[in-house]
């Protein structure tokens, strides 16, 4: 049995849609399996009903797919970016999709629309409604995606997806029955960090931005520089900011590892091993660093930025707690 198959039959058996209203936040470092994850989920509740394979469960008139919104010329809100194109634009790879634009974040009027969706009559038991990635929710939307988990009455099952769980707010968390999908064993042996990161991407991303992403291959290098304070900071900022949010992601990785590494038994402490004799920083140093990738991170998708002054920054940050 896959490791995808092990996580629906762990949901499944938890899970007998038999209750009215179900509230799942579905976390997890894998960052395309969650949401084919809980495409399963609904296939195998259409087939339980009526002995139906549903090819496409995103189509299905039961459920209410919520992603980040796309804008045509005018600034009118014409649907919704896939899950190919979100993987691409999470990543720093793409930031529109010819001439429409992307949004930076979930706004309320797709929030609220999901009152009429709800008080649609269903064709079987639920709607189903999801979510991805709900860490893209601005505060307005929050708010009533909250209300909307509190107080609706009509028969439904809520996906809220993120691979990113500090920005979810604690109410909404609250209000949500947590389903952690298990990551794959990493089984292959790797001789850097960047290997290992470039094996957790999806294919799709790997084989699309090859050229792109053999480029951070060298970042592990610029990191021992200022370890060693070999260089100064800004010495790699050209370099850095031509990455984008694709070098965030990488350096939340490297630092994560560099944290929690000393805690694992399987294939990733052997890159632990390897990096901690690159890079030798203390745990609170550590905590700092991840701090201030994940407000860059935040800054990024919410605000215009200048990107050298960014990347300066950032490269400040790192060079003091390195």
């Amino acid at each position: 049995m896959s490791n995808h198959e092990d996580n629906i039959k762990f949901f499944l058996e938890q899970c007998n849609f038999e209750k009215k209203n179900y509230n799942y936040l579905l976390t997890g470092a894998d960052v395309s399996e969650k949401l084919n994850f809980v495409i399963e989920i609904i296939r195998t509740y259409f087939f339980n009903k009526d002995q139906r394979d549903l090819k496409d469960p995103l189509n299905h008139p039961d459920v209410k797919y919520i992603s980040l919104p796309i804008y045509d010329k005018s600034s009118k809100r014409i649907g919704v970016l896939s899950e190919a194109d979100r993987l691409q634009y999470d990543f720093g790879l793409i930031d529109s999709l010819d001439t429409n634009k992307i949004g930076k974040e979930i706004v309320i009027d797709q929030i609220r629309e999901l009152t009429d969706f709800l008080n649609l009559s269903s064709y079987f038991d639920h709607k189903f409604v999801i979510i991805n990635q709900c860490d893209y929710l601005n505060r307005e939307s929050s708010a009533a995606i909250l209300k909307t988990l509190e107080e609706t009455n009509s028969s439904s099952i809520f996906f809220l997806i993120t691979s990113e769980l500090s920005s979810v707010s604690d109410t909404i968390i609250s209000r949500c029955q947590k389903f952690n999908y298990k990551r794959k064993e990493i089984s292959a042996n790797y001789s850097s960090f960047y290997e290992y990161y470039i094996s957790s991407l999806p294919i799709e991303i790997v084989t699309q931005h090859n050229s792109i992403l053999s480029k951070l291959a060298t970042i592990e290098d610029d990191i021992c520089a200022l370890n060693k304070k070999d260089l100064p900071a800004l010495t790699f900022t050209d370099k850095w900011s031509k990455f984008d949010k694709l070098l965030i992601d990488y350096l939340l990785n490297l630092f994560s590892l560099l944290l929690k590494g000393r805690y694992l038994d399987n294939k990733t402490s052997e890159i632990y091993k390897l990096l901690q004799q690159k890079i030798i920083i203390d745990e609170g140093k550590l905590i700092n660093i991840l701090k201030t990738l994940l407000k860059k991170k935040s800054e990024y998708l919410n605000v215009n930025i200048n990107k050298k002054l960014f990347f300066d920054d950032l490269l400040i940050v790192i060079n003091n707690e390195l």
